[in-house]
């Protein structure tokens, strides 16, 4: 049996044993229970996209967002749209200075490249491009992304470095913010319903999903945006579920070595999704 099989036993046999009488109270503990017996600092933030039920478990405690970082990126690029201070068809130039390592294409094109904003957005989420983000930080401006982010309730998202490998102790999120902002996109607060569709379909894209969608069935559809470095694991997205879609941000720190972060997250996803199908089924005491 796979590590996310026993957990979704586990899962139906604590539902169907009538333990909790309320099904938001019941995820909580099964959620408690599962950050328990792994060795690592996690963080998680639930919302029910139907009810508003919720659930936080650590969820404002700050981390390294890594490149989940670039889902606010790109709703500060929207903002400027919304503004009328950029057109996504404008062209940025690629330059040596912003040459940035790790993920991405637009590091290996020759310096004088120009590149639309649409591409840079696509490529910054769908791809987790490094450079692509750093050329998209450097003109919308530091200081643009984190106004925002505070006049959109965020409490605990700073960015200070653009070079996204070098923001150890410079650039901080919680999972709480990062599912607030999901929440307010899904439901089309996001400056307008158009707008929030469009980042939501730029997300919907992604190509990067050894967390949230992983062990998901195929017909799931997902919008996520995951960040990683050696010792951070984190995944934050929406996941479509029919009658209950929900809005799940992960964050870890601290684990063993990659391959534990990245299972865990996607083991947490599935039990998770398992929640929620057995209570739009009508499983479970009170449920």
């Amino acid at each position: 049996m796979t590590s996310w099989g026993f957990w979704t036993l586990w899962l139906l046999l604590f539902l169907g044993g009538g333990i909790v009488a309320y099904p938001t109270e019941s995820l909580k503990t099964i959620l408690e229970e599962f950050v328990f017996t792994h060795p690592a600092q996690m963080s998680i933030s639930y919302t029910d996209l139907t009810t508003s039920d919720h659930i936080g478990i650590a969820e404002n405690r700050p981390y390294n967002p890594a490149s989940v970082i670039k889902f606010p990126v790109m709703v500060a690029v929207y903002e400027q749209l919304h503004l009328g201070k950029l057109n996504l068809d404008d062209t940025l130039v690629f330059t040596n200075d912003m040459r940035v390592g790790g993920a991405g294409v637009i590091q290996f094109q020759p310096p004088g490249s120009r590149f639309s904003i649409r591409h840079l957005v696509n490529l910054m989420i769908t791809q987790s491009d490094n450079t692509a983000t750093k050329m998209l930080m450097e003109h919308v401006g530091l200081g643009n992304i984190n106004r925002l982010m505070k006049e959109r309730g965020l409490k605990h998202t700073v960015v200070r470095a653009t070079n996204l490998l070098r923001a150890e102790g410079l650039n901080y999120s919680s999972s709480r913010d990062m599912n607030h902002l999901l929440v307010q996109l899904y439901r089309g607060e996001v400056f307008s319903k158009e707008l929030s569709q469009e980042m939501m379909t730029v997300l919907l894209r992604q190509q990067v999903k050894w967390g949230i969608p992983k062990h998901l069935p195929a017909t799931i559809r997902v919008a996520n945006k995951t960040g990683t470095l050696d010792h951070i694991k984190n995944d934050v997205g929406i996941v479509l579920v029919d009658h209950h879609p929900y809005a799940i941000s992960v964050f870890t720190q601290r684990a063993p070595n990659r391959l534990f972060g990245t299972g865990w997250i996607a083991q947490l996803s599935r039990l998770v999704y398992d929640w929620v199908l057995v209570r739009s089924q009508g499983g479970g005491a009170g449920v």
